[in-house]
């Protein structure tokens, strides 16, 4: 069973494990990375060209790590930024810098057409705002083509506690969403977008006081 989290409660359960317990960042990127790359593979996308769309937060640094290792596998893929990297939280700079070893080289621009599969690391639960309007029409467009989309935790532009629409949202075959069942994929739109929600544990650690706000569980897929 899995239980339900707002934003909020995600990201008090996220500080606890790293600054309480003493869980590294990075350690949990990569277990994130390694659990969405399990359901990828466990599934039958065709794997000829992975576009991973990363956004600034650690959302985005999900998803640098997730194109490493489809790179790593000798997967055709393409690492594309939404948004200024130079405005990256370190956690992403971080995962730039490893990258750049493998020799992965990101993408200025990329078509979706070419895509085969999509993975969306652009936006996690931190969204508390409606989304840049050039974010909004990019959605649209890759909405309007239909490639398959493999979600990072939650479809971007989907609030994590409420389930609507932050303006617009990246429509979802699969949402891997890490520890906990975010409330907001079971609400409003939110539930439509969200596709196939696969629960991963990656370490998450809740505190002995901790009082989760909605008493409901949910079956682990």
């Amino acid at each position: 069973m899995t239980q339900l989290v707002t934003a909020a409660e995600m990201q008090q359960i996220d500080k606890y494990t790293i600054d309480t317990i003493g869980m590294p960042q990075d350690v949990l990127i990569e277990r994130a990375a390694m659990a969405v790359l399990d359901v990828i593979g466990a599934s039958r996308f065709d794997l000829t060209h992975v576009l991973v769309l990363a956004g600034l937060g650690n959302n985005g640094a999900d998803g640098v790590a997730i194109a490493r290792l489809l790179y790593a596998q000798g997967i055709n893929v393409s690492l594309q930024f939404v948004g200024n990297v130079n405005r990256a939280k370190d956690s992403v700079k971080r995962q730039l810098a490893i990258i750049e070893k493998h020799g992965l080289i990101r993408s200025e621009k990329s078509d979706f057409n070419e895509a085969t599969l999509i993975v969306d690391a652009i936006f996690g639960v931190g969204l508390n705002n409606v989304l840049p309007e050039g974010l909004q029409k990019m959605i649209k467009a890759a909405n309007h083509i239909e490639k398959p989309v493999v979600a990072v935790d939650i479809p971007t532009g989907i609030d994590a506690t409420t389930g609507e629409i932050r303006g617009a949202a990246l429509k979802a075959h699969t949402t891997v969403s890490f520890g906990f069942t975010k409330v907001g994929l079971t609400q409003q739109k939110g539930s439509s977008l969200s596709g196939n929600i696969i629960i991963k544990d990656v370490g998450m650690l809740i505190p002995d006081d901790f009082e989760f706000s909605i008493q409901k569980k949910l079956p682990v897929a």
